[in-house]
């Protein structure tokens, strides 16, 4: 037996990997990280973080989900084929789209794989399942989904928050001995391996341990944003720092009336911010000395704006796509749509795609193949542009969808005739039917 018949035996065989000893005894009980409920509070309580994942959550959500199963041309029987369900994106794209011409693939609309991520379970839409996924994936850089399974076939996906995953399977173990370890309302759960859907962003120091999400890494900006925030809020409410202390002269800790009567005129004409900036006279000598620091001079503007627009670059979203349009014009507004797809969906999407593919797809057990529809928007202007080179090149039909009408009934076909057509031959715009107004016009035109 040479060595390729071994490793396929080895592969596709009855044997089963038993690991190489790495698996530390740190990997089996490694807890969440402190900072993940801090992480996912962020969410709603820093409008600019939330914003960001909200927004890449959103284009992920709307991904349009396919099933494909891989077939022998002649004999319709199915095919196993793994470097189609390794290709990524387009290259997945393109020879699936190159197979179901060639009936070498079919598509399964209606694949239950396709349900159950359409309607993973009863509380939360398709939409809201992968818009979730997202969330948890950016912010923490993991997901963890309980499979809901009856007869053995998937009918539920139950996502489980990351902070609530308190260990993770003890990889020394046999694999059918392996657990979740879980709490819910107040009660503790161990769930098998087999029936956890478990995704990470990996952290390259631990890769067999808990996930890293991108705003683990911007913990100092966004702490850093939110309490400015907060000190532009506390200089307007109340600051424990006063603004100026004034001394005047011959007041002493014995004449407390004075002084207080004094502190009340000033709380009572200069108080709030209607009296804000007024100015004082008084009499006697008096000394001022100023203990806060503009907000001019410490430049909180530009830092929030910095702050913000480095967690935006992070995220790789561009500013378009968040209402800023400083800079922008029609051009760069259409090409953010693809920038946001290209370096955040696309990405996004193969993660999930990954994992659906390695812990559900299987359990249908008719090797689908799952793919997606590309998120990226299609160049409208270098379609025109290639339109309106040869004219010519395109039936009537195309430029009318093309301008977003539909077809005529009365005129089909190319408007001309292309180079070396001939009469009478396909593509050539027909003769008008009888009685209709085309009729009419030829009429007219051979009468002139």
């Amino acid at each position: 037996m040479g060595l390729l018949d071994r490793m396929r035996a080895a592969l596709g065989g009855g044997a089963k990997r038993k690991g190489t000893g790495l698996e530390l005894s740190r990997w089996a009980s490694a807890p969440p990280r402190r900072e993940v409920p801090a992480l996912l509070a962020a969410y709603a309580e820093m409008p600019w973080l939330g914003t960001i994942v909200d927004t890449v959550g959103d284009a992920f959500a709307d991904v349009t989900w396919r099933a494909f199963v891989r077939q022998d041309p002649t004999t319709r029987k199915a095919l196993v084929d793994v470097s189609l369900r390794r290709a990524c994106g387009d290259v997945r794209r393109e020879r699936l789209k190159s197979l179901v011409d060639g009936a070498g693939a079919v598509e399964l609309p209606d694949h239950p794989l396709l349900r159950l991520l359409a309607d993973p379970n009863d509380y939360m839409t398709g939409r809201d399942f992968a818009k979730l996924f997202c969330l948890h994936y950016d912010l923490v850089g993991e997901f963890f989904a309980v499979v809901e399974e009856v007869a053995g076939v998937p009918v539920g996906l139950w996502p489980v928050p990351p902070d609530c995953v308190l260990a993770l399977p003890d990889l020394s173990k046999p694999k059918s001995e392996r657990t979740y370890t879980v709490t819910a309302g107040g009660r503790m759960f161990s769930l098998p391996a087999a029936s956890v859907v478990y995704v990470k962003r990996l952290n390259p120091a631990d890769p067999l341990g808990r996930g890293i999400g991108i705003a683990y890494a911007l913990g100092d900006e966004v702490d850093t944003d939110e309490h400015a925030a907060r000190f532009t809020k506390n200089a307007f409410f109340n600051n424990m720092l006063p603004g100026a202390v004034i001394a005047i002269e011959g007041f002493n800790e014995g004449q407390a009336g004075p002084a207080r009567a004094f502190k009340e005129s000033l709380a009572r004409e200069y108080g709030g911010p209607a009296n804000a900036g007024r100015v004082m006279i008084t009499s006697g000598r008096t000394t001022f000395a100023r203990l806060d620091t503009p907000f001019r001079d410490m430049q909180l503007v530009e830092l929030r704006r910095f702050l913000m627009d480095f967690v935006r670059m992070v995220y790789r979203v561009p500013p378009e796509i968040v209402g800023d349009v400083t800079s922008s014009n029609k051009a760069t507004s259409y090409a953010a749509r693809e920038h946001l797809a290209e370096q955040a969906t696309k990405p996004r999407a193969e993660v999930f795609l990954a994992a659906m593919q390695k812990h559900l797809a299987p359990r249908f057990n008719d090797d689908v193949l799952l793919s997606y529809d590309s998120p990226v928007p299609a160049d409208r202007e270098h379609r025109l542009r290639v339109m309106g080179t040869l004219p010519s090149a395109f039936t009537f039909d195309e430029w009318r969808t093309e301008a977003g009408f539909k077809p005529h009934p009365e005129r089909h076909g190319f408007a001309e005739l292309l180079p070396g057509q001939k009469p009478n031959e396909p593509g050539q715009t027909p003769t008008p039917a009888e009685g209709s107004s085309a009729e009419a016009n030829a009429e007219a035109e051979k009468g002139t």
